[in-house]
């Protein structure tokens, strides 16, 4: 089970870099417009926080489900 969960994160934490690189071209004026422009989700920075919180998830449910040792050596 974690092992299924982990790979449906990645496809989930490379949406959410996606989604951070527009909101940078767009504050660069380099992309369009951000299709989020007001609240707290406007802001590339949760993006990026967001794409790298999932993507640690992701490698710590794989080392889980295959049964290898969490801690980082």
């Amino acid at each position: 089970m974690a092992s299924a969960l982990a790979v449906l994160l990645t496809p989930a934490a490379l949406m959410a870099a996606a989604l951070a690189l527009w909101g940078i071209g767009a504050g660069m004026n380099v992309a369009g417009s951000f299709a989020i422009s007001t609240g707290f989700f406007s802001h590339w920075q949760v993006w990026l926080a967001t794409a790298i919180g999932l993507q640690v998830c992701s490698r710590m449910l794989n080392r889980y489900g295959k049964g290898r040792d969490t801690k980082t050596s």
